[in-house]
């Protein structure tokens, strides 16, 4: 159990430095083979966000998030850092991660995966390509 607590609190830290590196810009780039990072379509995002255990976050702002989202999703605002990602999700479980058009959601998943989190996917077209593919099958 002790040896569990160091490993994780470890895990912690090695993702607290990696994300005080890619926020200070550095081209620190570091790939254990353990993380998982793909963007998907909205279908196979779809698909995948009604797997048991799936943490479906959306990386919006608080304001965009109010305005409209994914049922199911939480918010957590990646616009000042990605730090809060690292210490509220589960890196064993699998992660699904979307924003407006896509760009902020796949840098949080490249984070995530350097912090080891097994499986992330990203939202190709982000929030906007949902909407409009739910839209034309209404």
């Amino acid at each position: 159990m002790k040896r569990k607590i160091v490993w994780l609190n470890g895990r912690v830290v090695l993702c607290m430095l990696l994300l005080l590196l890619s926020t200070v810009s550095c081209t620190f780039t570091f790939n254990s083979g353990k993380g998982s990072f793909s963007s998907v379509t909205v279908s196979e995002f779809a698909d995948f966000i009604n797997n048991p255990g799936v943490q479906l976050v959306d990386v919006r702002t608080p304001e965009e998030y109010a305005a409209g989202n994914i049922p199911g999703s939480i918010n957590i605002d990646v616009k000042n850092g990605h730090e809060e990602l690292a210490t509220k999700l589960d890196p064993e479980r699998p992660v699904a991660l979307y924003c407006r058009s896509g760009r902020r959601s796949e840098q949080a998943g490249r984070v995530l995966e350097k912090c080891f989190f097994k499986k992330v996917v990203d939202l190709k077209g982000g929030y906007n390509a949902w909407v409009e593919c739910h839209s034309n099958n209404n």
